[in-house]
């Protein structure tokens, strides 16, 4: 019996520890993040809804609940939209968008076809990820025929979007069911190995005779 209260310990210890780990990671207040859309000039329709779903879909990763897509961000503060797009340089506009929607960041970008030729898309323009507590912006610069904007928003994703501190998508059940079963299957193998050393020890020989007390 004492060869297995030793395991168990640790199998309970680390499942209490993995619930608190996910209390904490699901009771903290989430980053929210605006995303006021992008402009697009001189692209044929089908080219720029494209473009318009690729962008949105570098936040298709968060949880839904921290971000607030172009069409909602329009409803609460198109004023503050329009003036972004009027002048993106000026970090002010960002910030007014930031407090009338409550984010801590904002993106937007604005983008055109600078193709020469007229069979082809080049896509030029800037993304802009706006960090509301630090007041500073970074702009990320696009110059790039359109059928490799698919590995340049990956990119951008990448770089201006999972890299914004406590806004991964939460785990799943699966995911932390995953976790739980290492956790119990560790337990199960320290199990094993803590009794076959005790067992192995223990042959009764060659140690003092038992007393009583």
């Amino acid at each position: 019996m004492k060869i297995l209260i030793k395991p168990i310990a640790v199998i309970l210890i680390n499942t209490i520890l993995l619930a608190q780990a996910k209390i904490v990671s699901t009771s903290g207040k989430p980053i929210k993040i605006a995303y006021a859309g992008i402009k697009i000039e001189n692209m044929e329709s089908w080219a720029e809804a494209e473009l318009q779903n690729k962008f949105r879909s570098i936040f298709s990763e968060l949880n839904p609940s921290q971000v607030i897509l172009n069409e909602e961000v329009n409803k609460i503060a198109k004023a503050q939209v329009d003036s972004l797009f009027l002048d993106m340089v000026d970090i002010k506009s960002f910030q007014n968008l930031a407090e009338k929607t409550g984010a801590k960041y904002v993106f937007a970008g604005k983008f055109k076809n600078v193709s020469p030729d007229d069979s082809r898309i080049m896509v030029q323009g800037d993304f802009y990820r706006y960090n509301a507590e630090l007041k500073s912006s970074f702009r990320y610069e696009v110059l790039k025929y359109y059928e490799r904007m698919n590995d340049e928003t990956a990119v951008i994703q990448k770089q201006l979007v999972d890299s914004i501190p406590s806004a991964a998508k939460p785990a799943s059940a699966k995911q932390v069911m995953f976790v739980f079963g290492i956790i119990v299957l560790v337990g199960f193998l320290f199990m094993t190995l803590t009794g076959t050393n005790v067992w192995a020890e223990g042959d009764g020989q060659g140690g003092p005779p038992p007393t009583e007390n």
